[in-house]
């Protein structure tokens, strides 16, 4: 999302005077595009919802709309959420105020309103990010206002009606995150201006691509800081689940990427395995061979104890042989002498 200033909304309005422009621009979210690829990826990944984009574009068309824009465009917010936010790898907000001026708009990334409900935040989400993937989201807050670390749980906890709405940004940046987190603070302070009703807003974060560590380090880092100065902002005080949401950019490249590292994976692990499954026939082979020379002595004694029967049973044999001659001799000369 950005800004632009005044006569800079659209050709088709650039004619327009700030109090004939539509306060904002409502479009389907399929139809919804963007300059860059990003962004584009999540709308068709999103095109699915039964939802509205509620504001598109924001035109500032009367001093009302600029008042509502006085706390968050002051010196003091803007230095203070600087103070408190910014690290080394994360942009900060400018501090100097801005002079907003009557058909100057506001572009929000992703201002959606619910058509068909009941429906669950992650059953919206469930195609750009990985709801398995706890690294991949964070919960600066949940619906009782709280900071949370089970982020998953809190997304899947959301359930809006018909009617009600979410605010996202997008950034291709780890770095911008603040940057995205003051625009959501500036789109809730004009919500009394975009809504001439009041519609409830059930969640509010920013959808990140770029180098997942650096993602992770700095939502880490603003988390931390949240739970002490969330309610510099106005929507740290709002009572809106917030959250951080790393989104990786799915392209062509990145898909081959993706199975090139897939197929790597199970290169490795079947390495592994056949590592371990030769490891195990070693350990057969080593158990075979014990079994061999444990079978080898046992036939040796096995042969050593049929000698020594064999070599006895011989000496039995041949002694009743003898005792068996000898006494048929006997019994032949006793015959003899009797005649």
């Amino acid at each position: 999302s950005g800004e632009s200033p005044a006569g800079t909304s659209s050709p088709s309005m650039s004619n327009l005077e700030p109090h004939e422009l539509p306060h904002w621009e409502e479009v389907q979210l399929n139809l919804v595009s963007a300059r860059d690829y990003f962004a584009n990826q999540l709308y068709s990944q999103l095109a699915h919802v039964p939802a509205t984009m509620m504001c598109r574009r924001f035109f500032l068309r009367d001093s009302n709309d600029i008042a509502a824009l006085q706390h968050v465009n002051s010196t003091e917010y803007r230095t203070n959420l600087r103070k408190r936010f910014s690290i080394h790898s994360l942009s900060g907000i400018d501090q100097k105020q801005k002079q907003y001026s009557k058909g100057h708009y506001f572009e929000l990334d992703l201002y959606v309103k619910v058509r068909d409900g009941p429906v669950h935040l992650d059953s919206i989400f469930n195609r750009v990010v990985d709801l398995n993937d706890s690294e991949s989201i964070v919960c600066l807050s949940n619906e009782d206002g709280q900071a949370t670390t089970s982020a998953a749980e809190c997304l899947s906890d959301i359930r809006l009606e018909r009617g009600e709405c979410f605010h996202f940004e997008i950034t291709e940046s780890p770095s911008c995150i603040l940057e995205k987190m003051y625009q959501l603070d500036r789109a809730y302070a004009l919500r009394n201006r975009i809504h001439k009703t009041n519609v409830v807003i059930k969640a509010m974060g920013v959808f990140v691509n770029g180098n997942k560590e650096i993602f992770k380090r700095n939502s880490v880092n603003i988390l931390a800081r949240w739970r002490e100065d969330k309610e510099v902002m106005l929507i740290g005080k709002s009572g809106v689940p917030i959250f951080l949401i790393y989104t990786p950019c799915r392209n062509v490249f990145t898909s081959l990427d993706q199975v090139q590292t897939s197929l790597s994976h199970l290169e490795g692990k079947v390495e592994e395995r056949l590592g371990k499954v030769e490891e195990r026939f070693g350990k057969v082979e080593e158990r075979l061979g014990k079994v061999e020379e444990r079978f080898g002595k046992a036939q040796e004694s096995n042969n050593s104890r049929f000698d020594e029967v064999q070599k006895t049973l011989w000496g039995f044999i041949a002694i009743s042989m003898a005792f068996y001659v000898s006494s048929i001799s006997g019994f032949k000369l006793t015959g003899q002498h009797g005649v």
